[in-house]
């Protein structure tokens, strides 16, 4: 009877390319473990927001998320862009990529520390011990962190979407909400939050890692991949401004509005980028296949994918909207203030619309694109955040977010026109 069932359902979804132009078979199996992933992270998530709502002050949860942004902040003058590198070199079956990629973040991060050092001991200067010690703490444990979060680009490279929702939805998820969730009910200080934040993600990691590189361990004789570190550092150099731009909104706010605005703008945000995991996720499976197929034919097929993506924000942003006071009012009553900056927000769905344009331009290495997205999309974006917030708080903090996206979305279609072209 199972087997009935699959093979109808294999020929219906076969059937059903000629209108999507899809390969519906592999987008269906990959989309059903991004929707487990997302599904456990989602649940995951919720049950750690509720607890942070009612057991955190916000004060305490919008000094830890300070901390995050600050080391996130640091963590950009890194070799950031080696996962990227890493996942392309698996997808074209350079198995070695995971081992080399890990040693070469740790080799490239003496700048976090370094940072870390001088703006931690900045902060102990000054008397405040919770930012010095947070931002001492995360600066020497960032650089492992990220080095074995090299696990997801191990899977997303081999295409391995079961391991990536079991391990990446699933236990990254778990151990750290647990950890989280301990110091919540016993010890719920911003430098407690920090500390449970950086053991719970490396212990989950690390062991993930380590499945990973047995599962997929190389040959002893299998090829390095000669361009790895050159494009990693290509990705991490125009990451540079992107990494500003992407952490700089936490600062922004804690400095212009306190620590409890930044709990507000944190659980205003959450929601909306918890709906977006599953979507990035059918952006990496896009950008996997992309690797090894033809300029041409990724364009016949590439404004189909678009439209699809199109209905199916609009949709999720109306149901949305209507949902959203009583989500919050069922389950975050403490931060009932962030529900009408959570309705603007989501309308920074509509980005993912280009999310075809963008694989392409990753999957065929198209580094002029990529670094005019980067540096076009990262300025507008710092620009934009420091005028919303001197002028109009989190209001405009906000819409300096929603606006940034769709402006992206924008130069994404510029970019990938410039890139057919040539």
């Amino acid at each position: 009877m199972f087997s009935w069932l699959k093979s109808r359902l294999y020929r219906l979804l076969r059937r059903s390319e000629r209108y999507t132009k899809m390969d519906m078979v592999y987008l269906t199996s990959g989309s059903f473990w991004a929707f487990v992933s997302q599904f456990m992270a989602a649940a995951i998530a919720l049950v750690l927001a509720i607890i942070v709502a009612h057991f955190i002050p916000k004060d305490a949860y919008g000094t830890y998320k300070y901390v995050l942004a600050v080391v996130g902040m640091l963590a950009t003058f890194s070799l950031s862009g080696i996962g990227q590198a890493v996942f392309q070199s698996i997808a074209r079956g350079f198995r070695r990529s995971l081992a080399d990629g890990f040693i070469a973040n740790l080799r490239w991060s003496l700048l976090i520390f370094l940072g870390a050092l001088a703006v931690g001991g900045y902060y102990l200067f000054a008397g405040n011990q919770t930012l010095g010690i947070g931002i001492l703490l995360g600066g020497c444990l960032t650089p492992f962190l990220s080095s074995f979060n090299l696990y997801t680009a191990l899977f997303n490279g081999e295409k391995d979407f079961k391991r990536t929702a079991l391990y990446g939805g699933g236990l990254t998820n778990f151990i750290p909400a647990l950890a989280l969730t301990t110091v919540a009910l016993t010890a719920p200080t911003a430098l407690n939050l920090v500390i449970a934040y950086f053991v719970g993600n490396i212990a989950a990691a690390a062991f993930t890692y380590w499945r990973g590189a047995r599962r997929y361990r190389p040959a002893p004789n299998a090829e390095r991949d000669p361009g790895l570190l050159s494009y990693g550092k290509h990705l991490s150099f125009m990451g540079i401004l992107g990494g500003i731009a992407g952490n700089i909104d936490q600062l922004l706010l804690f400095h212009f509005g306190g620590a409890i605005d930044l709990a507000i703008y944190n659980f205003a945000i959450a929601i909306p980028d918890q709906i977006k995991g599953p979507l990035k996720m059918i952006d990496t499976m896009t950008q996997a296949r992309f690797v090894n197929r033809d300029t041409r034919d990724i364009h016949r097929s590439i404004y189909n994918k678009m439209m699809w993506l199109t209905i199916t924000s609009i949709v999720i942003i109306g149901v949305y909207i209507v949902a959203a006071p009583f989500i919050y009012q069922w389950l975050f009553p403490a931060y009932r203030a962030s529900v009408p900056y959570s309705q603007i927000f989501v309308f920074s769905l509509l980005s993912i619309i280009t999310y075809p344009l963008n694989s392409y331009l990753s999957a065929h290495k198209k580094i002029f694109g990529q670094y005019g997205m980067t540096i076009v999309g990262s300025t507008f974006q710092i620009v934009a955040m420091v005028f919303g917030v001197v002028y109009a708080g989190l209001l405009g903090l906000v819409i300096a977010r929603v606006a940034t996206r769709l402006f992206v979305s924008l130069t994404a279609v510029y970019f990938y026109r410039n890139a057919i072209r040539t």
